[in-house]
């Protein structure tokens, strides 16, 4: 399973419309011709900022760093400064042995991401925990977890849990239930430390063009 590359920023005030163009028409056509496979956008609803979430996929880290050095990339790099600010990037490698196969591009979901440390000398009692009540009181509670991931380039929590549902009223439900306070309560008091979560909605901006090429296949 390839890397995730997500990058975070806000946009600078005043300039949402010009900003929004070049996205849409020159920053994300360019990291797909540079290798950078854009697999999601969001924008935090509940949780800490930067508010713009940019998730993309690469095949490891070693041709991440080869396209960071190339030119086009600087170039494409130092535009984006032009419009936002507060940016930060994350490297994430899969986490390994509770969920696995390649990352899809998800139409009309929202995310709810939990992240967190796991305290040293739980990492076996971590996995038992996820494998054994996290993804089947998740997947009840209509929020599954779709991702697992290790935080390896970047500063912050160490893991990533991403969920995915249909909307923020089934994200707000299960989080609201016995159940889900039951999870947490466990995992901060006996496994794991630093815990935040965030809810995310999508822009639509890598949806709606993955959409229309799917639909243009068939013609």
């Amino acid at each position: 399973m390839a890397i995730l590359f997500t990058q975070y920023w806000d946009v600078m005030p005043g300039l949402f419309e010009a900003y929004s163009a070049f996205v849409t028409s020159e920053y994300n056509p360019s990291l797909q011709k540079l290798g950078i496979r854009l697999v999601g956008g969001y924008y935090v609803v509940v949780g800490e900022g930067p508010r713009i979430v940019a998730v993309a996929e690469v095949e490891d880290v070693d041709s991440l760093h080869r396209i960071f050095a190339t030119k086009d990339y600087r170039i494409l790099s130092d535009r984006l400064t032009a419009y936002v600010w507060k940016y930060s990037s994350k490297v994430w490698a899969p986490a390994g042995r509770v969920l696995g196969g390649p990352y899809r591009i998800q139409t009309g979901v929202w995310k709810f991401n939990q992240y967190y440390n796991v305290l040293p000398g739980k990492e076996d009692e971590h996995y038992r925990f996820v494998k054994d009540e996290c993804l089947p009181t998740l997947k009840d509670l209509g929020i599954p977890m779709t991702g697992g991931w290790r935080l390896v380039v970047g500063t912050g929590a160490k893991i990533l849990a991403e969920c995915t549902a249909r909307g923020i009223v089934e994200i707000a439900k299960a989080v609201d239930s016995s159940e889900f306070r039951g999870l947490v309560r466990k995992l901060k008091n006996e496994i794991a430390t630093d815990y935040s979560s965030r809810i995310l909605a999508p822009t639509g901006r890598i949806e709606v063009p993955y959409l229309m090429s799917e639909m243009m296949k068939k013609f």
